[in-house]
């Protein structure tokens, strides 16, 4: 987290263009509480104005004290990041970051999120309540189980925590694997297992699948590819039929070869057969590198074919197998702009294309963001100002998850921690 974070806050921080608000600027320490004995004044200063000199763009208020406290009005002209830089007597004390958005994106919330996660029900090392306990201390809003061949142990992470309350949002789902295919498919926030559909009844799948074969435009001639192809078709229908939201992920995975084949890369993404595309996964940076590249350069083809540009949501998700000391555990993940934190606006937001995709390095201080030029840009603002904040009062509440997965009755702490993270929120953007 960044230095200036832990000495001092604005509060709200995430503003509404063209509305007058009240900003309080607080000191986090006390060493840094403001003082009545010179004058404060506060410049505006916005990242993407036309502009001589970085400085010669800030618009400059004056603030009182009060208990401690600089206040002072604004009104934000445009969205974008602000520094909002304070000076006593003209001499500059210290900057920090602070955002204004337009009502649309204003009014959601942003998530962060992981949508393909494993647990020792499958091939991960944890159980399923210990995965959600700490992916909830490391900051996460919401998270799904996606376990191989198995709806279950989604089920069973939920069921954990049936009888407390918590502030994290926990999706069912699971990682479907149709019988003759090479595709993992995820299946996200699905009210049923498609797995286990063709687990209890192949008969019908090889039925249902082979009509798909036979009746429906399919982009290959060899047998092998248009059985491949129809098969996705079928999951990626059976996940929306369940509520679920049907996501490609790692195409370019390597494992002694890549884990699908170019020529059936483009034509899923090209003919729209899924909902999302996990854009970074928890893999390499090459790997991810080549998803990128492949992405991009189908973008510009669907623009040339059908006159628009490919517009398929990105996601980012750590494919975690485990949750301690683990690579990609909290590297890669979504961040979602959702209505609220209920399951059913989290999946119409990622159907919505209102999420991106977060890639981080090994040094944490460096990172990616994918997506839409206006969305990642206020991604980055929150991974760097907003995010950091969220994981410190969340870590209490998944160590006190974890504590009561062991039997301890920690019920009545965490009915008070759960509440943290939607009032840091409302305090934020000013709610």
């Amino acid at each position: 987290m960044k230095n200036e974070l832990y000495h001092y806050m604005a509060v709200p921080s995430i503003y509404r263009v063209g509305v007058p608000t009240e900003i309080t600027v607080l000191a986090v320490d006390a060493r840094y509480t403001f003082t009545d004995d010179g004058i404060y004044t506060v410049a505006m200063m916005p990242l993407r104005e036309n502009q001589i000199r970085f400085d010669m763009g800030a618009v400059t208020v004056k603030a009182a004290v009060r208990e401690g406290k600089l206040v002072f009005t604004y009104t934000f002209p445009r969205e974008q990041e602000y520094f909002l830089r304070v000076f006593l007597n003209g001499d500059r004390l210290f900057q920090i970051s602070v955002y204004a958005l337009e009502d649309d994106l204003y009014e959601r919330r942003p998530l962060k999120g992981d949508t393909h996660v494993h647990s020792c029900r499958s091939d991960g090392q944890d159980t399923p309540a210990v995965v959600a306990a700490n992916y909830r201390a490391a900051g996460f809003d919401f998270m799904a189980l996606t376990d191989h061949h198995r709806y279950e142990p989604s089920v069973e992470a939920i069921e954990a925590y049936r009888d407390v309350k918590l502030g994290m949002t926990q999706l069912r789902g699971e990682e479907v694997h149709s019988p003759e295919t090479y595709l993992h498919i995820v299946n996200f926030g699905g009210s049923f297992s498609v797995n286990k559909l063709f687990q209890d009844d192949k008969d019908m799948f090889y039925r249902e699948v082979g009509y798909i074969n036979r009746t429906e435009p399919i982009p290959f001639t060899d047998e092998r590819s248009r059985f491949v192809y129809a098969s996705a078709l079928w999951c990626a229908r059976m996940i929306r039929r369940g509520g679920g939201i049907a996501i490609f992920p790692h195409p370019y995975w390597i494992s002694n070869m890549f884990n699908v084949p170019d020529d059936m890369t483009r034509a899923l993404l090209m003919n729209d057969v899924f909902d999302a595309f996990e854009l970074i996964g928890g893999q390499s940076a090459h790997e991810n590198n080549f998803q990128t590249q492949r992405y991009y350069e189908l973008r510009e083809e669907y623009l040339e074919k059908r006159g628009k540009r490919l517009s398929i949501p990105l996601l980012g998700a750590s494919d975690s197998h485990g949750t301690i000391n683990r690579p990609w555990f909290n590297r890669k993940y979504s961040v979602v702009f959702a209505k609220s934190r209920s399951e059913a606006d989290i999946v119409s937001a990622i159907r919505e294309g209102q999420c991106c995709a977060v890639e981080v390095y090994e040094d944490s201080s460096n990172y990616t963001v994918h997506g839409t030029y206006r969305l990642s840009s206020y991604a980055r603002f929150l991974c760097e100002n907003y995010f950091p904040r969220t994981e410190k009062f969340c870590a209490t509440e998944g160590e006190l998850m974890r504590e009561y997965t062991l039997g301890y009755d920690v019920r009545e702490l965490l009915a008070k921690r759960c509440h943290v993270g939607d009032s840091f929120y409302r305090m934020v953007f000013g709610k």
